[in-house]
This record gives structure tokens, sequence and C-alpha cells, in this order.
């Protein structure tokens, strides 16, 4: 593990990994256009050495193996993992599961392949990251990822906040994005520029970055109580809800009710969400 990420990994496998392994089935909904996606991009993986990075509960690896993949797998959450190695215990074909940090992590041989979904945002170094990432493919071999855009172009962050924001003390008044620009979490590779030079400084070519909006479901069933309940659990509008008191918190999820029964269609609740899909090849 490394101490420049500390803080993230801390996060990942404590409190926030386990909400993510304990909430998994609502998290695979809310992020299952995203995934279609990039598992279309991917292509056939079939015999392909494939490296998942930020694997999770393993959504993505388990795709992957079951097409084919001879498929490692590589977080830092033990809750998460543990949760992904359960999945995948009946599958011929199962990833290989290391809890690691993938800013360092080097496999024996390269593969053909690098893959992840939502990973990359959290380095606290992104241009040692990412070489590193290049270090672990073959001459010709690909990156594939899915990222967020900005956090305005992302209706699931910005209507709950908008919602919240007059209840939260001064400090947390603010809207979602870096405290400190570029730094690690969610909309860290938000910036098209940054992210392309960042890749190109890794050695990677033909770098394509595919904008995606997609609906990101907050209750795929149960309509606004569930939706509700999601978004008090996940997002930045959680986040910053999770130190004020329990009359604040009955308030702030009596108004994202009241703000989400517009978007409730059939008992399913969705808002706008907004990605970049990339795409590179090693030099």
């Amino acid at each position: 593990m490394s101490a420049q990420n500390q803080a993230q990994i801390e996060l990942w496998d404590g409190r926030v990994g386990e909400k993510w392994a304990a909430m998994q089935v609502a998290l695979d909904e809310m992020l299952a256009p995203a995934a279609t996606e990039l598992l279309r991009r991917a292509g056939s993986v079939h015999g392909l050495r494939v490296l998942d990075v930020g694997c999770g509960c393993g959504g993505t690896s388990i795709a992957l193996a079951t097409d084919g993949a001879l498929l490692t797998a590589v977080d830092v959450s033990a809750p998460m993992l543990a949760v992904a190695k359960q999945r995948v215990a009946a599958l011929v074909n199962a990833p290989h599961f290391i809890r690691a940090d993938a800013s360092l992590w080097r496999g024996e041989r390269s593969f053909d392949l690098v893959v992840s979904q939502f990973g990359l945002m959290f380095f606290d170094d992104a241009t040692a990251a990412f070489a590193n990432l290049a270090g672990n493919l073959r001459s010709g071999g690909r990156l594939l990822f899915t990222c967020w855009r900005s956090v305005e172009e992302n209706e699931w962050v910005t209507l709950p906040m908008a919602t919240v924001r007059p209840l939260l003390p001064a400090a947390r008044h603010a809207t979602p994005t870096q405290a400190v620009a570029n730094a690690p979490g969610p909309f860290a590779l938000a910036d098209h520029a940054r992210l392309r030079s960042l890749l190109e400084s890794a050695g990677f070519q033909a770098v394509v970055l595919t904008a995606v909006d997609f609906r990101v479901c907050f209750a795929s069933r149960g309509g606004v109580e569930t939706a509700t309940r999601f978004a008090m659990q996940i997002g930045p509008a959680a986040a910053a809800l999770a130190e004020v008191d329990k009359p604040t918190k009955i308030i702030a999820a009596e108004r994202i009710r009241t703000a989400l029964q517009p978007y409730e269609t059939g008992g399913r609740v969705e808002l706008g969400g907004a990605i970049w899909l990339v795409e590179a090849t090693l030099a």
C-alpha cells in the first residue's frame, strides 16, 4: 500500500468501502448503463490478459471473466473485495483478486488490457499512477476506463446538493468540486485537457475521450422513498450531511424527497449523469 494514497486507502478500506459493500446491488443498478458501455467498448476479451483496476465489488470483473478474460483485479478495499470473491465463487474462470494500491502494483507479466469503472480518480499523484498503469501493459495494449465529467454536468450530484446546501454549516456550503484543484476524488479527472495530458505523458497514444450521458438510477423500485434513502447514503450530499445532527438529517431527507418526486416513473427514480469513456493505446 502507498503512504501517499493513505487517506483514500483508509476511506475505501474503511467506512466508505463497508458502505459500498453493503449497498452493492443498488450501486450496480446505479452505474449499470456506464458498465454496459464500458464492456461494449472492450469488445471480446476471450483469452486476453486483463487487469481490472479499482474492481470494487466485482461487477465488471465478473462480466470480463465470464467472457473468457484471464483476469486479475486490484482494489484497496478489503470489504469490497470480500463481496467480489463471494460473487465469483461459482465461476469456472474466476478472477484473481488482489488487495493492492494500483498506483504501485505490478504484475509478473504484461497485460493486453487495463480496464477500470470509476476506479482511477483517487490517486494523490495521478501522473505516477498512470505511468504505473502503462508499466502493466504490453506495447500496443489498451487502456479503457470511465470517470465522471464535471460536477455541473452531473444532476445526480447537483440536485441533492442544491436541496440540502442551506442546511449545512458554512464550511460545507461550497459546490462539491475539489477543495484543491485536481485533488483525489470522484471529479479529479473531469478536466478534458488535463486528462489527455496525463495519458500522453504516461506514453499513451490514440487517446479518445467520448462524452457519454446516461440516467443514474437512485431507485429501480420503491420510488421516492427508496431513492431518498439512497441519496442520504451515496454522493457528495450524503458526505456533506454525515456530520450534521439527526434533526437536520430528517429535514434534509424531507427536502430531498420533495425534490426527487418529479423524477419518479413507475417506482423508478433516475437523474442525469455525465462521464468520460476513455480509450488509449500504449505506444
